[in-house]
């Protein structure tokens, strides 16, 4: 019950907090005012027995024969019918019945009342019949000289009405009462919580390429404002320590230029003099060294807005043939086709440049990590306002869990495989960050075992293709 409550939104746990807290306070009020109200309306009652015991016991008296009676008379003489709100039985004190005065008869009486066990005030609650409740006082009397105990009774009636009233009232209204706080605890907690919807909303939007941004601060002075300016902050830490770091990473690889050509050029000298394998082995890491430096310089540019676009049309056609002259000589290496198909003559609003760059390194990667003797096939069309590129292998794919990081910098699905072929984990990373500065995108679909598929979309041309047949060359 704890963690299905604990997985629920805070904006429902404040609602249901606020509508149990006032059910819990409801049923307090009610049960207070219930308990007031009765206990006022009992003491009103027994202050009215006290009143009729001394109005009876002033009226009555007893004969020379000791009996007992009632001087108040009706209309025609007879006690026993005499208009009085209160009923009375007078009792001696051996507990025999000396007077009865009942709103009925003697004879219709089907429950009397039990002789008083003591002579001590006393008020009790008897239910004479089904519904029917009376209060009763027991008091000692003196009726001329004698003692005897006077027993005065009231309907309870109207209090029970009254209290009967009262609870529902308070049934009827209860249901309302939580209502209207269920309602009112969720516009104030979506209120409230509005600040925190806004700042996860911008905070999705926020990654390493928009640390400049900053989350929105409705009310400085509260708590939602204060912890909105610690996120804020710690952006900017972020924001200066990503800036730092791409400045280092551009000056690096900027001042390792210089000296890795200086150790080129001598290593390329003393291989022609010695012709020895260590300096054969020596260049090739400077190679990869130098491939290493100039991914990281041309990184660093796109990250740092040092690259300039130059959009314009683009047939992707052209360029796709372009692409596959670059890597033929590798591709035949592997034994492995390279087919291009276009629908229609599509044209891309691009920098040809950056656009190239970033389709021969998707492509190299395909060539790379495919197995010997497959295909790689290179597509184009345009449509609904844009225009796609496809570039499909039948690699061993990418699984789930890594294409999500696939184009994370230095990246490697396998490290072990691609260090060994000379892969560096950058050319995915220049592709995404080319592809993007042309405000376009690119996206991955891949199975392991069944190859993987590359699409970049980007905005069409100012000249469009006609969008007819399919031209495939290989």
């Amino acid at each position: 019950m704890k963690r299905w409550w604990q997985r629920r939104s805070l904006k429902l746990r404040l609602t249901s907090w606020s509508a149990g807290v006032t059910v819990v306070v409801l049923a307090v009020f009610a049960f207070v005012v219930y308990e007031v109200v009765e206990h006022r309306l009992m003491a009103g009652l027994d202050r009215q027995l006290r009143i009729d015991f001394d109005l009876i016991e002033a009226q009555l008296d007893t004969d020379p024969t000791g009996k007992v009676h009632w001087r108040v008379q009706g209309a025609h003489g007879d006690e026993g019918f005499a208009r009085l709100s209160a009923w009375f039985e007078a009792w001696s004190e051996d507990g025999r019945l000396l007077l009865r005065h009942w709103p009925i008869r003697e004879e219709q009486i089907q429950r009397p009342l039990d002789a008083p066990r003591q002579s001590t005030l006393r008020f009790t609650t008897v239910e004479l019949e089904r519904g029917l409740h009376v209060r009763v006082m027991e008091r000692p009397a003196r009726v001329s000289e004698r003692g005897m105990i006077v027993r005065v009774m009231r309907d309870e009636g109207d209090v029970r009405r009254t209290l009967r009233e009262i609870v529902e009232v308070f049934w009827l209204s209860a249901p309302i009462a939580v209502l209207l706080a269920s309602v009112g605890g969720w516009f104030v907690a979506r209120r409230a919580l509005q600040p925190l919807a806004a700042m996860a909303a911008r905070a999705q939007q926020i990654g390493s390429e928009s640390l400049a941004e900053r989350l929105p601060i409705s009310n400085p002075h509260d708590e939602i404002g204060q912890l909105a300016q610690v996120f804020n902050e710690t952006l900017q830490r972020l924001d200066n320590s990503f800036a730092e770091l791409k400045r280092f990473t551009a000056d690096a690889s900027h001042e390792l230029r210089t000296p890795l050509m200086a150790l080129r050029t001598v290593g390329e000298v003393a291989l022609r003099e010695a012709n020895h394998p260590a300096i054969g082995s020596m260049l090739e890491e400077a190679e990869r060294l130098q491939d290493l430096i100039e991914s990281l310089l041309a990184l660093a540019r796109m990250e740092g807005d040092h690259v300039a676009v130059h959009p314009a049309a683009v047939p992707v056609a052209e360029l796709l043939h372009d692409i596959r002259e670059s890597v033929l000589v590798l591709a035949a290496e592997k034994s492995q086709r390279i087919e291009i198909s276009t629908v229609g003559d599509p044209v891309a609003h691009a920098d040809r440049v950056l656009l190239r760059q970033a389709l021969l390194n998707i492509v190299h990667n395909a060539v790379r990590y495919a197995p010997p003797g497959t295909g790689i096939a290179l597509h184009a069309w345009q449509g609904q306002g844009e225009v796609v590129v496809t570039i499909a292998d039948e690699g061993p794919g990418i699984a789930p869990e890594h294409q999500g990081r696939i184009f994370d910098r230095f990246y490697r699905v396998d490290p072990a495989r691609a260090r060994a072929e000379g892969g560096h984990g950058l050319g995915l990373a220049i592709a995404q960050r080319a592809v993007e500065r042309q405000g376009g995108r690119i996206q991955l679909t891949s199975e392991v075992g069944r190859g993987s598929t590359f699409r970049i979309i980007l905005r069409p041309g100012a000249v469009r293709g006609c969008e007819g047949g399919a031209d495939a060359q290989s």
